[in-house]
């Protein structure tokens, strides 16, 4: 069955088995404007309730109506403000719940909306509800795989190969203005070049999401990932992570401020520190597009690596379009500037940590099943240092191209299966920067 004709049945069965609208008032009829919805005539209706908007607005029942026709006509800001005030004063509307999920759902507001279909199946409600809740919720997750958190909590474990642990080049000698007993050409050894290995990764996180009032909310959250190798110890890794921010929505506008503090470990030593503060702005330019805008400055450090320590200043804004076809496409762009500032004025520092760069990506995601989503990506970054190193004699400079193709496959609620394919090419200049690197992976995550 097309995925569309699914999800319109799914909402038809939940609208049959939860009640029918009344009439409110003697010159406003609920039942006619959900008459025209159901015809699909779902502008008609949205403009016949707001007439009367500010006569009736409070008023559970036609909040309810307006606040579905709002939804189907494309105002989904309108139509969740509405649907929010009527669950506040009947809590018991489980019909009102539902409507107001499936808004969030349409929004992307995928927390939220799971939160809503969640407290509606803890009221066992009649049996093709709890089928068509569920639907919704499998489709959330998958939406959902791409991120790091995608409930409460989780746990994820990978096993894969990396074809460069160390993203070293595969070696080569190179001529430097440095001369060690009269000799200026180095070969690259040891760990300056690259090696492959399999690994096992081990991540576990949980976010909480905090709804203070309708509209806005707060976000908790925590990751945990260590990286263990077959065969190399010195190259194994542990990221700590921890974020939290504020998120609201002012019509069709989502903004949100998030702050993050993350350390990077090698072989159990502190490598890198960052603390960032970042700001969003998200504009909902129809039902199916997403404009945003981000800013980020963050804080780097290297313990004992002073000439590294940097902050790093980042802009950045795309397009998201979901359409409604076979396999639900969801296709993304963005593109992004940034500077990078060295602490240290120094022309070591600004060769390892003082640039000017700037990016582009772009995505597709599909949705061939309700249990099945792919992932495809392409990423490129030019980097132009502001520094000559000393040992290579040169300004560095570089592109970073990367790929990736991933998939996802719930097996039930709980329980999810991975695959992935990470392909990373660094273009740079200078040989100890120059590096190709290729990793796969399988995993297996489970969501509480």
């Amino acid at each position: 069955m097309n995925p569309a004709i699914k999800i319109n049945s799914m909402l038809l069965g939940l609208c049959i088995a939860l009640a029918a609208p009344v009439a409110i008032a003697d010159t406003f009829n609920a039942n006619q404007v959900e008459t025209l919805r159901k015809q699909g005539k779902a502008k008609q209706a949205y403009e016949m309730a707001l007439k009367f908007r500010d006569e009736l607005e409070g008023d559970p029942v036609f909040d309810y109506a307006y606040g579905l026709a709002a939804i189907d006509a494309g105002q989904l800001s309108e139509g969740l403000l509405a649907l929010e005030r009527v669950v506040l004063t009947t809590p018991d509307n489980d019909r009102a719940r539902v409507e107001l999920a499936r808004g969030y759902f349409l929004l992307k507001e995928d927390t939220r909306a799971r939160q809503e279909f969640e407290i509606v199946l803890a009221k066992n409600p009649p049996e093709e509800v709890v089928a068509n809740v569920k639907n919704f919720l499998r489709i959330i997750r998958l939406r959902e795989a791409q991120y790091q958190s995608t409930g409460s909590a989780y746990v994820e474990v990978a096993l894969g190969h990396d074809s460069n642990i160390n993203s070293a080049p595969d070696g080569g000698s190179f001529v430097s203005p440095i001369s060690i007993l009269g000799n200026n050409i180095f070969t690259l050894t040891g760990p300056g070049v690259e090696a492959s290995d399999e690994y096992m990764t081990i991540t576990t996180g949980g976010k909480l999401v905090h709804p203070f009032e309708p509209g806005k909310q707060l976000i908790l959250g925590a990751d945990v990932s260590a990286r263990f190798n077959s065969t190399d110890d010195d190259f194994e890794t542990e990221i700590w992570n921890v974020y939290a921010g504020v998120r609201w929505r002012a019509g069709d506008d989502r903004f949100g401020i998030t702050g993050q503090v993350q350390e990077f470990e090698l072989n159990d030593q502190d490598n890198r520190s960052l603390v960032s503060l970042a700001g969003s702005w998200t504009r909902l330019l129809d039902a199916r597009t997403n404009w945003e805008t981000q800013l980020q400055v963050a804080q780097i450090g290297y313990p004992e690596q002073d000439i590294r320590a940097s902050s790093l200043y980042i802009l950045g804004t795309g397009v998201t379009h979901q359409y409604a076809m076979k396999w639900r496409p969801t296709v993304s762009g963005s593109v992004y500037l940034g500077f990078e500032d060295a602490h240290t004025d120094s022309e070591a520092a600004r060769s390892a940590a003082q640039r000017n760069f700037g990016g582009a990506r772009a995505a597709l995601q599909i949705i061939p099943t309700n249990k099945t989503s792919l992932t495809a990506s392409l990423a490129i970054e030019k980097s132009h240092y502001r520094g000559e190193g000393s040992f290579t004699g040169k300004t560095r400079n570089e592109y970073l191209y990367q790929a990736s193709v991933t998939g996802r496959y719930l097996v039930d609620d709980n329980w999810s299966l991975g695959a992935g394919l990470y392909y990373t090419r660094n273009d740079a200049n200078t040989l100890l920067n120059d590096y190709e690197r290729t990793r796969a992976q399988v995993s297996a995550r489970y969501t509480f």
